[in-house]
């Protein structure tokens, strides 16, 4: 004869309402999160991939950053370098205007001034900056890249970012390289800043052989700076190729990721559905249960 006791019974009849009321927390715990799993013990295996994902994600969004300053820094260098490229240009004209013998004295002052103008204006483009930082001065602290002299007050390092796990780019480079190096000995064949204010000085005192050298020096210095503005077209398109290609790149990964943490909402909602019958079934079954006696069994 089977012997069956009060206390087997009530463990019995406890488990299975523990293992009803689990599955149902954990089900409303699934739907209320929307994750598969908040604990890596609950999934191992799922746990360490989401991490390695992440991970990669996260480099992926750092380079991100990297990017966009990166394109900040050649922006403003773009428009820095534009602008420098009209002022010359029009220094370039000045200067022709200057070398012409039929200009009076006050004439050849006028356009003196003008140049003294320019060359300031080109100094105020060197010293352009980003968040307050020059972006022809190198890697120096100071705050700016040249003097109201035109002197270069910056060092000869580069500003470089990181842009893909396998590419840098200079998005800062130091000024004499774009404007020039200053020569005392000969002003004419100095920084672009020099250049101007030679021109200046010889349209004003009626130099013209002076000046018509300035025009040449004018030339040298706008294909320099035109130089560095190829240089900086061509980085800029390469950034929109690498942020295209890291845009897919992000998007598959946390697709990934979305994959492996995320329930699936329909899924989850009939899991909890179904959980919830059960255990309404569970705990039926424990009340009648309850109130069977010993009677029931000799019956």
């Amino acid at each position: 004869m089977q012997r069956i006791t009060t206390l087997g019974s009530t463990n019995n009849r406890n488990q299975w309402l523990d293992a009803a009321t689990k599955g149902v927390s954990r089900s409303e715990q699934d739907v209320a999160t929307g994750l598969r799993f908040d604990r890596a013990s609950q999934a191992p295996a799922d746990a360490a991939a989401l991490l390695r994902n992440q991970q990669s994600l996260g480099r992926m969004e750092q380079l991100d950053r990297n990017i966009n300053n990166a394109r900040l820094w050649l922006n403003t260098a773009d428009t820095a370098l534009s602008d420098t490229v009209n002022t010359l240009t029009r220094a370039r004209t000045l200067t022709i205007q200057g070398a012409n013998g039929t200009n009076t004295v006050e004439g050849r002052a006028a356009i003196a001034a003008d140049l003294r103008s320019a060359a300031q204006e080109l100094l105020g483009h060197a010293n352009s900056t980003v968040n307050g930082r020059p972006i022809f001065s190198g890697t120096a602290g100071t705050p700016m890249a040249f003097d109201a002299s035109g002197n270069y007050v910056g060092d000869t390092g580069t500003v470089v970012r990181a842009i893909s796990p396998t590419e840098s780019f200079i998005v800062g480079a130091p000024g004499p390289n774009i404007f020039g190096a200053t020569n005392l000995a000969d002003p004419s064949a100095g920084s672009a800043y020099q250049v101007l204010m030679q021109a200046a000085d010889a349209v004003e005192a009626g130099d013209f052989a002076a000046a018509r050298a300035g025009i040449e020096a004018i030339d040298t210095a706008t294909s320099r700076v035109q130089g560095e503005l190829g240089r900086i077209g061509g980085l800029s398109s390469r950034l929109d190729q690498i942020e295209d290609r890291s845009s897919a790149s992000q998007l598959a990964t946390r697709t990934q990721i979305s994959e492996i943490q995320d329930v699936d909402l329909g899924e989850a909602l009939i899991k909890l559905q179904t959980s919830q019958t059960k255990y309404e079934a569970t705990l039926s079954a424990a009340g009648r249960s309850l109130g069977r006696s010993l009677l029931d069994f000799l019956r």
